[in-house]
């Protein structure tokens, strides 16, 4: 496959390695998600959890649809540079999928309904003032 309109690389004050096998791109693509797990762990642990699933829908979102859009669509780059590009990806998006349907569906198993008797100011802890 060729590629049209790449840009050259930036210039780094060191060389950065470039993984030459199958093996290496691999290792890189793991050292990603290793990294995104221990974030979205991080992130659990120090906000409160619709902030964290707000994270997972996010991560989702930005997963599937760079993916699609960017690599398949329009073709600007690949995970990786090799075939194992052709398994990594589809894994991606349907990870990415995976965390937007799961955040969704805990944003809504969040929203618990009130006991009848319970009245809005109840909820939110706001008690009338009483009349004279």
């Amino acid at each position: 496959m060729r590629w049209y309109g790449q840009a050259k690389p930036a210039t780094l004050a060191f060389e950065a390695p470039v993984p030459e096998t199958m093996a290496g791109r691999i290792a890189v693509v793991l050292l990603a998600v290793a990294i995104l797990i221990l974030t979205s762990y991080w992130r659990s642990a120090s906000a409160r959890p619709r902030s964290f699933t707000g994270f997972l829908v996010a991560v989702g979102i930005f997963l599937s649809i760079d993916i699609v859009v960017v690599h398949w669509i329009f073709r600007l780059h690949r995970v990786t540079a090799g075939p194992e590009a052709n398994v990594i990806e589809p894994i991606l998006v349907a990870a990415g999928l995976g965390f937007v349907i799961y955040g969704l569906r805990r944003e809504r198993r969040s929203y618990v309904t009130p006991p009848a008797s319970q009245t809005r100011a109840d909820r939110f802890g706001h008690r009338p003032a009483p009349r004279a």
